[in-house]
């Protein structure tokens, strides 16, 4: 078991981890990136003439022949693959002055010669190709990440920018070293050419070696030297815990999902000698935004000119909703990247589409990634972004169209498309999502609910009385609370009271106060849209207004906000214990105090998927608008669907439920009736009879 979870780290890492010691922080060595091309289209030719089935069952068996036979020199030589970057491998040689690393990547071009072409299962053949670019030096070895998370092994440094440099003048089949390199190996070097950039950097195109290198294979580790929890910092929670349960890997497929991709500078990793804390304080706080989303960071690259990171959506947890996950994660991490002040040129690119997923690489390193053409073209619309823009393509803004605020951009044409790509601008949420709750627009009038709808004509008769009210309409899903809600709300607008509301979500049980953020947000008049400073100088305004005797207490709200707020000398002595019952008191107060000048309606649907603060900050408000106008509405599912025990507002002598019962099979009919009225009136022609009768 331990050599199933130990091939997903890098071979010096096991090694290190093996004998207990640390892998230096700053070292020197060789850097190779190994580029294979022709894997998406061998990927759409398996699955055309086999089938999306048989093509992903055939792809793994194609894939893991030619990693094996390229990491077995990798192997050989005392290499180790840090990563995988899509089709490409990044390897250290330690302590190599570039000869193992050069001597490497020719004998990984020959072993690919044997792939050159591969003759598929029909009889046809794909083209497989690779481009293989080096350079020697100082590198930072870094360590990064969140162990509860993944811990991520990253090179970084100005011999990553040289290595960059020569795979950007590499063609297909070559080894080629950065100029420093090729001087330091002089005459050991058959170099048939050279190649130069447009700033004006050598490269040498390497032919062969005049003299032989001898391989430095790897020692055997011995049985049971790591131990499955030493490793599991490494993997990703799901691989690990699918591995440990014996259910094996996660196999090849094809399935839909979202890529975002995030270009960021800012990180001096030569010269700054908190580079590796600032990247690792970021790399952490981009897990934690992900996690609520079931988003995965499946690839980090450090380079010069901009550094990259890769997160995907739908693998290997799929969701009817991985468009709307991915684009909220993206607006958080924007506003993540402005709150950092040494982060710049921060571009992001989101697409959708079949991708392929799954466990792959060689038997002795392996990693999980989700990787096609849908991927490389997000690299490319993060490219395309101007920096602090979210480029999204057509099937994303086509998913979320009513969710977000969309700006329709020109056409681009990118590598590998015969046609432009339509592309939008991702602004921010809808603000009718995030601004005060609108009276509800149904075209075809509410069918029953009768006595429902008189009980909370009812309640808001009694806040407007100055008695405030909770009412908690609970059903199956599909049984109308969303329905009853909206009319909730248009009874309560023409009675005066002014809504807020906030929507719970299935992946936010663990995110603190993420239904009360948009209720709170609208209630202190915020836009997302708007700098970090405006809106913390409006938060300042409106609480000054309430009372400005809270002003000392205002950093407190800013989880609440999902807004970063400097703590005041008051706040920065409070415990944990002590912020959070100063933050729910705060809130408490200010919302008293609005409702004393206008009465107030806030709507939590689908609350069984409460997180435990909110349901926390649920109660103290349920407790204290009894003598206030407020009318507080769940929706929820019965109490024996909750997850967690029922919020204890709901044993409030001023709370009430009303369980929604199937429509009689008269209001059914009505319903029937007026969908089909509400269908013909729309279209040219009638719905077929048979339709009508089913």
């Amino acid at each position: 078991m331990d050599q199933a979870l130990a091939i997903y780290l890098p071979m010096d890492r096991r090694h290190a981890l093996a004998t207990g010691i640390p892998l230096p922080a700053r070292t020197q060595g060789a850097v190779l990136f190994a580029d294979i091309a022709g894997f998406t289209p061998l990927t759409e030719t398996l699955t055309r003439e086999l089938g999306p089935r048989r093509g992903a069952e055939e792809l793994p068996r194609q894939l893991n022949l030619i990693y094996d036979a390229l990491i077995r020199e990798v192997d050989r030589y005392g290499g180790s693959v840090i990563d995988f970057a899509g089709d490409a491998i990044t390897c250290w040689f330690d302590q190599d002055t570039g000869r193992r690393a050069t001597a490497c990547g020719l004998a990984m071009q020959e072993a690919m010669r044997a792939f050159a072409t591969v003759e598929l299962p029909s009889g046809s053949t794909a083209a497989m190709a690779m481009k293989v670019a080096a350079a020697s030096g100082v590198v930072q070895r870094l360590l990064v990440g969140d162990p509860q998370v993944q811990l991520m092994d990253v090179l970084a440094g100005a011999t990553l920018t040289r290595m960059a440099a020569a795979e950007q003048v590499a063609q297909k089949g070559e080894v080629v070293l950065d100029e420093v390199t090729a001087d330091r190996l002089g005459a050991l070097l058959d170099i048939p050419r050279w190649r130069s950039d447009e700033q004006g950097a050598r490269f040498a195109v390497v032919a062969g070696l005049r003299e032989s290198v001898a391989p430095h294979p790897w020692p055997p580790l011995a049985s049971g030297s790591l131990h499955p929890e030493a490793l599991r910092p490494w993997l990703l929670p799901t691989v690990y815990e699918r591995l440990q349960a014996g259910q094996g890997e996660f196999l090849t497929e094809l399935r839909p999902a979202v890529a975002l991709f995030l270009r960021f500078g800012g990180i001096d990793y030569d010269a700054d000698p908190e580079a590796g804390q600032k990247l690792d304080g970021f790399v952490r706080q981009v897990q934690a935004l992900l996690i609520p989303y079931e988003g995965t960071l499946l690839q980090l690259t450090i380079a010069e000119k901009g550094s990259y990171l890769y997160a995907a959506f739908g693998a290997p947890i799929a969701h009817e909703d991985d468009a709307r996950r991915a684009a909220l994660t993206a607006l958080q991490l924007r506003s993540l990247c402005e709150g950092l002040p040494f982060m710049t040129h921060v571009q992001m690119g989101l697409t959708r589409g079949t991708m392929r997923t799954g466990a792959y690489g060689g038997s002795t390193r392996r990693t999980y990634g989700s990787l096609g053409d849908e991927v490389n073209l997000a690299a490319r619309l993060m490219q395309h972004a101007r920096p602090g823009q979210i480029i999204a393509s057509g099937r994303v803004q086509r998913a979320t169209p009513s969710l977000f605020t969309w700006q329709p951009l020109e056409e681009i044409r990118v590598k590998g498309k015969r046609e432009p790509i339509p592309i939008f601008a991702l602004v921010g949420t809808d603000r009718s999502t995030t601004i005060h709750l609108q009276e509800p627009r149904y075209t075809l009038p509410l069918v029953g609910r009768k006595a429902e709808l008189a009980m909370v004509e009812e309640k808001i008769a009694q806040v407007l009385a100055g008695h405030g009210q909770l009412v908690n309409i609970t059903a199956e899903a599909g049984m109308g609370k969303s329905r009853l809600v909206a009319e909730v709300i248009r009874h309560a607008t023409r009675a005066g009271l002014q809504g807020y509301g906030g929507e719970c979500q299935s992946f936010g049980i663990n995110t603190p106060y993420l239904v009360w953020q948009s209720i709170w947000r609208a209630f202190f008049a915020l836009d997302e849209n708007s700098s970090l400073k405006i809106q913390q100088k409006m938060v300042e305004r409106q609480l000054a207004r309430l009372n400005p005797a809270l002003l000392p207490r205002l950093p407190l709200i800013g989880s609440v906000l999902n807004l970063p707020l400097p703590d005041t000398p008051f706040t920065r002595t409070l415990s944990a214990a002590q912020r959070k019952q100063f933050r729910e008191a705060l809130l408490v107060d200010v919302l008293k105090a609005r409702a004393a000048t206008s009465p107030l309606l806030l709507v939590l649907e689908d609350a069984h998927w409460l997180d435990p603060l909110s349901q926390d900050l649920l109660d103290n408000i349920a407790r204290a608008i009894r003598q206030a106008r407020v009318l507080l509405v769940l929706a929820c599912r019965p109490p024996e669907a909750l997850a967690r025990p029922a919020p204890q507002a709901l044993s409030l002598p001023y709370a009430s439920e009303i369980p929604l019962a199937s429509l009689t099979p008269q209001e059914a009919v009505q319903l029937m009736d007026g969908k089909l009225a509400e269908w013909q009136a729309t279209h040219d022609k009638p719905l077929p009879g048979p339709v009508v009768e089913q």
